[in-house]
This record gives structure tokens, sequence and C-alpha cells, in this order.
């Protein structure tokens, strides 16, 4: 995608008035949700819209097949809504089914392209719930363009070209095949660049949205009956049943919010991990004076990752689905504890060993790593009104299981359990695998206010479970060096889920890598590293309004203001 999308955008207002703002991973999307503000539509109208185009444009992320968080700020009543519109298990399904699957690279993609894989798909539901209680424009109105769009077709992107072609298991799934590739006398190439890539079974899908709603049709109809029946005709094992959707339903949570500096900031708490480790994450680095760190310095580079190590035993051993299991937030995000955690870090020395902590009331669980992948979307929103959305939607996986229904891609969300279902002393680990359960995830919707309850900023980022540690690290650019939000994106990433540090390839030099060697960080990795943070930030005086935004230069997005 060529750089001209990439540039900063600021905006002054001479009055109190907001202006509205949308930053998408696709600038096909980006259009779409600026022109519904333009016809007079608010935050969540452009959402559907833009959700809509994500899942018809980059398949690979996001789209009807998957899930969703959502953070959405209503300006008029100042109430702050956490939005749980994640995938859960069927009903059906064995809670030790995932144990064969265990204990390999090839077990788990075996069990990432079969039909066991697919969670109840949350994001439709979301989409019409959203806009049932918040939405101003007509719903009819939301489906135009999309509909069009997938009828007279796309140009296929320098992203999607690579990601199918780059894919082992698109070709499996007959409607995959034919959608995405080209057959070249006995074989199946990808489709170039630039060609067009008409959906009408997409386009039929969204008319009867339009047309009927989705709970109608996605959820107890047409849509879903056809969906259970190519499950069915894929190999492998199904447990997905049509009660599965019928009982499916969106969750209102409260947001998980704490305050960093003078800042309040809030994102969805569990089943997202995200809210609770980046909070924690935060609590531990509140206790030092980032500032007084060059921006990209080993010392900076080796606190951070030491914090997000220790808040990642936590995360591991503690979050999962509230409704199934006990998560003691508050106790993981007690200051006391936490400055207990900042005691733990010295700037000198790598931590060789921790433990997670120990709280009241809990027994001590045991630790787990998760597989969570890296495909996924971000977008951020703000209209006229003040109003904000900040949104992150996944298919798990790239292409998620690869299967494809009616246009469009089915999520393999269900393999972010954990793989174990007990440990060793047969206690159930917090993110196993249940019938009805929504798995843990990393995704992390923020939206962020100042001392005086004023907007300030809304982010996010797909990338798995590195999703945190990318919008950890633009939070501390935000705040504590104060970057204008298009640099805070571009910035050099670095991340560490638990299993050491690994820096951005090519992207630090030789000194500062050796330099945190001799701290300790003796197993350190360089990969590249697709985070696609997006950013909207504002700021505000008596008579001003300054909008900014940012478009991670690794994706495809763009940024557009009204």
């Amino acid at each position: 995608m060529s750089a001209v999308f990439h540039i900063i955008l600021f905006f002054l207002f001479l009055d109190s008035a907001y202006a509205g703002a949308v930053v998408t991973a696709n600038p096909l999307a980006t259009k779409v949700g600026i022109d519904i503000l333009r016809k007079g539509g608010n935050v969540v109208d452009a959402g559907v819209g833009i959700q809509y185009i994500l899942g018809l444009v980059e398949p690979q992320s996001s789209g009807l097949g998957g899930g969703s968080f959502a953070i959405f700020y209503h300006k008029k009543s100042d109430e702050l809504y956490a939005i749980d519109g994640r995938e859960k298990a069927p009903k059906r399904i064995p809670d030790n089914f995932f144990e064969q699957y265990r204990g390999s690279r090839q077990g788990f993609f075996k069990l990432v392209t079969n039909p066991a894989s697919v969670g109840v798909p949350g994001t439709p539901l979301l989409l019409e719930e959203m806009h049932a209680k918040f939405g101003k424009l007509d719903w009819s109105e939301l489906h135009h363009k999309p509909i069009s769009l997938a009828r007279e077709g796309f140009p296929i992107s320098p992203r999607l070209n690579i990601l199918v072609a780059r894919d082992k298991f698109l070709k499996n799934n007959v409607d995959a095949k034919r959608y995405f590739f080209s057959k070249l006398n006995e074989n199946f190439i990808p489709k170039n660049v630039g060609v067009i890539l008409n959906n009408p079974s997409y386009a039929d899908v969204l008319a009867q949205f339009r047309d009927q709603g989705i709970s109608t049709t996605f959820y107890n109809g047409k849509i879903m009956s056809n969906l259970l029946s190519d499950l069915k005709k894929t190999a492998g094992t199904n447990f997905l049943h049509p009660d599965d959707f019928k009982n499916y339903a969106i969750v209102f949570r409260k947001p998980l919010c704490g305050f960093y500096r003078d800042f309040r900031v809030c994102s969805m708490g569990p089943p997202s991990s995200g809210a609770a480790t980046i909070l924690q994450i935060l609590g531990i680095l509140e206790n030092y004076e980032l500032a007084k760190f060059e921006k990209n310095s080993p010392e900076l580079i080796h606190l951070i990752s030491e914090a997000t190590y220790l808040s990642f035993l936590d995360r591991n051993s503690y979050l999962g689905d509230p409704d199934f299991v006990n998560v003691p937030i508050s106790q993981m995000l007690d200051k006391n504890y936490l400055k207990q955690r900042a005691r733990s870090i010295s700037l000198f020395k790598k931590i060789e060993n921790a433990s997670p902590g120990k709280f009241k009331n809990v027994s001590q669980k045991a630790y787990y790593t998760d597989h969570s992948m890296n495909s996924t979307t971000h977008f951020v929103i703000i209209d006229k009104w003040g109003n904000a959305l900040s949104m992150t939607s996944s298919v798990e996986s790239a292409f998620g299981s690869r299967i494809m229904s009616q246009g469009f891609i089915l999520n393999n969300q269900l393999t972010d359990f954990a793989f174990r279902h007990k440990d060793d002393n047969g206690i159930k680990l917090q993110n196993s695998l249940e019938p009805g359960k929504r798995p843990l995830s990393s995704m992390s919707p923020t939206i962020i206010f100042d001392k005086d309850n004023n907007l300030f900023a809304l982010l996010g980022s797909p990338g798995g479970k590195n999703i945190i540690s990318y919008v950890l690290q633009t939070i501390v650019r935000l705040i504590d060096f104060d970057f204008n939000p298009e640099i805070a994106v571009k910035e050099p990433r670095f991340v560490n889920t638990g299993r050491g540090l690994v820096l951005e390839k090519d992207k630090f030099s030789i000194e500062v890598i050796d330099r945190l060697k001799k701290i300790g960080h003796y197993d350190l990795k360089e990969k590249r590293l697709f985070s696609g943070i997006h950013v909207i930030k504002v700021k505000k005086d008596e008579i001003q309004t300054y909008i900014e935004t940012g478009v991670d230069p690794r994706r495809e997005g763009m940024a557009l203001i009204e």
C-alpha cells in the first residue's frame, strides 16, 4: 500500500465541537466509516459499516465468522460500555477434547483447521445489538456500500496476496480455494495483487442482514443452517449445533479501568486479558520515572520487559472467562501488590525465575501457555458529538480455521483455550476448555481519559498475545513521552510474553542488543513484529480541539478526519 496513507493527520477546530475521525486497517473501510459520519451517523453506525468492509477486504483478520470486543464511550451520558462479542465453545464439546492435540506444531494446526476449533461467532450479533442500543442512522443505510463493494469487487491488496501465498491450508477448503486462487494448468496459484475480487455470497449475507436482521438469519435462520452444513462437509469433528447459535448472547460488561499518572486507562476485562495485564504493567511502571530514560534505551526496554514478564505470570495463571472462574482482579491490580512486584525488578540484572502472585481466597493456579495467533484487526472512531469507539475483531489465526462459508471465513478461536484441561494435581486450569465457555483473549481495545475526564486517546492493535505489549508501549509513548500518535505507532516494538525478550528485527542497534545481553537477556531474539496500532488522540482547551491520528506503517491502514 502506498506510503501516502501513512501521514500525520492533525486538525485544529476553533470551537468546542469534536470532529469525526476514523482509523482502520484498510483505506476502503476508512472511507466507508467517514462517509457514514458525514451522512449524520455516529461512531456505532460507522463501526457497523467498517466491520462489514474489513471482513470483506481483509478476511485473514476478522469478519462475520469471528468475534470482537468493543469499548464505547457515550459522551452525552458520560457512560463507558465494554461489549463482549467473544466466541463461545459448543455445549456438546468434551472438556478434554483438546488434550490429543498437545505437544506439537503439527497437532496444533491439525486442530486449527478442524471444525472443532470453531466457536459460535459473536461479531454479527455485537454489531446488531450495539446499533440497536446506540445507533443513529437507519439499519438499512449501513449496508448499501458494503453490499455494493462485495458485488462489484475490490482490488486484492499486497498484504492479502502475501498471506494467501504463504498459507498452507487455504487450498484444503473448496470454497476458499475457488475464491482466493486461480487455476493455471493443473496448479492453483494465488490471485495477483490488483485483481478484482468479487464476493456475491458475502453480498447476499449482508442483504439478509439488512432485510431480516442478524439474529433472525445468522443465529436462527438460513445463514446458520448453511454454516452448519458447510462445517459438516469439512474433515474433522464438528460439535456446533443450532441451539449453540440460538443461545448465544452478547454481554455488556463493566469496563476495567485504572489510573496511570494522571490518566484513566480503560479497556476490556475478562474474558480478555488485555485490560488486567496492561493495567498491571502500568501499575508496576508507575513506580519509575520513565521519562528520564532515552526513548529506546536498553534500560527502558529492560524495565518494560521485566514488568511485562511479571504480569504475564499472573495472566497465564489467573485469567479466564469470569462466567466460569473466579478471577482475582482487584487483588491483581492492588497498588501495594504492584509496588511489591516493582521492587523485584533490578535495572542491572534480569529476573531469572519468578512466580505468579498469591492472592487471598484464591487457590494457587497452574501456569499455562495459550496459543493465540497474530491475525486480528483494530479500528478507532470519534464523531462530532464526542462519542468514541475502540474495537478489536478477530478470526484468530490468519484466515481462521480456513473454512469458508457463504463468503466469509470461520474462526478457530477455540484454540485460544489451554490444550490441557487439568494440572498434575487434578485442578482445572482457569482457561481450560468447557462447553459454553469463552476462551481467554489478548484483544485490548482501549480508551484513555485525562485528569479532567476529557477524552484523551483511543487505541488498540492486532497481534495475538503481543497486542498487550504493543498497546502498553504506545500508552507509555503517548503519556510519559508526550509523543504525537503517528510517531508513537512507528516506534520500534519489543515483546515479552513470558518466553523471553523479542526485539523487532532490524530496529535496534548492536549497542542496545549487547547491553541487553549484559543485563541478562542472553536468549533475546529478533523477529518481524506486525503490530497494527491505530490511534486517535484528542487535545482540548477552552476554545480549541486538536485531533491527531496514528496509522501503523506495518500494515495497510488509513486515517481520515471529517
